[in-house]
């Protein structure tokens, strides 16, 4: 289920005033796919820098006044501004943050949103998201991104990197006990279709079973990195595969940085013949 109208509406208003020090990131990123089980109902626009926060709320909100928009904006903090943009009967939240520029990968041009965080930044940071707070779209974000993207286990792994106050262990256990399956917090939601909450649970239990075996066999001198193959894609690794020395380790770092994929040269005996 992509984005709502309504945000895609405002975010291709807005798409124009986005810059790699002005991004669109969180869930946006994520159910920008029309596989996603739900629409994001608000939007997160990232900043490396605490001033430029105020600076690009202001001149966003302006756009959006100018295009008939009704703006209310919240009390603003520092790094921080929040405002509720309405136009008839609809609704969102736009949400302008300073975030740490630690990252995988650089951000990215975006046809739809301008710029916006890499896929992989913002599913990492979901699961920290899931971690840390109680939200069921947390929990329902992270088995999307389980069952169609990358295992759980290899973005926990990955998402520690971020967070040295975390592991990819404490990340599965602390997700698991922090979300709690209510239908009055599925109501809140616009989701592609409904629940089946013992199903979620399973699901999610069994997953979180396979992350922590895959945890314990992985390497802990390579905590903190995405698994990349021979394309630059990550994946599941697999400590006991014959290739598995040969997925490139890639690790964040300040505004990230696209990884170097070295293609080793055939050796003698192969070219042979």
């Amino acid at each position: 289920m992509p984005l709502g109208d309504f945000e895609r509406e405002v975010l291709r208003l807005l798409a124009s005033r986005r810059s790699p020090d002005s991004y669109v990131a969180g869930a946006t990123v994520l159910h920008q796919r029309p596989d996603s089980p739900r629409s994001s109902e608000d939007v997160d626009i990232f900043h490396d820098e605490e001033t430029a926060v105020a600076v690009a709320a202001e001149a966003d909100l302006g756009t959006l006044q100018e295009s008939g928009y009704t703006v209310e904006v919240g009390k603003p903090q520092p790094g921080f501004v929040r405002a509720f943009i309405r136009r008839g009967a609809q609704q969102t939240k736009v949400e302008w943050v300073c975030d740490s520029a630690f990252r995988f990968f650089p951000v990215e041009p975006d046809l739809e949103l301008g710029w916006r965080l890499n896929f992989w930044d913002a599913a990492t940071n979901k699961l920290l998201a899931f971690a840390a707070r109680m939200k069921l779209r947390d929990y329902l974000d992270v088995m999307y991104l389980h069952e169609r993207h990358l295992h759980v286990g290899a973005l926990a792994w990955a998402a520690a990197g971020k967070d040295p106050g975390m592991n990819a262990e404490w990340i599965i256990d602390w997700g698991g006990r922090q979300a709690r399956l209510k239908g009055q917090d599925a109501s809140q939601l616009r989701l592609s279709e409904p629940i089946d909450f013992p199903a979620l649970r399973h699901r999610w239990n069994q997953a979180a079973d396979e992350a922590l075996a895959l945890i314990e066999r992985l390497p802990v001198t390579e905590r903190g990195c995405l698994y990349l193959n021979a394309d630059g894609k990550p994946i599941c690794p697999d400590p006991a595969a014959p290739g598995f020395a040969r997925l490139t380790r890639h690790y964040g770092q300040v505004k990230g940085a696209w990884p170097r994929i070295v293609e080793e040269s055939p050796t003698p005996a192969a070219t042979a013949g």
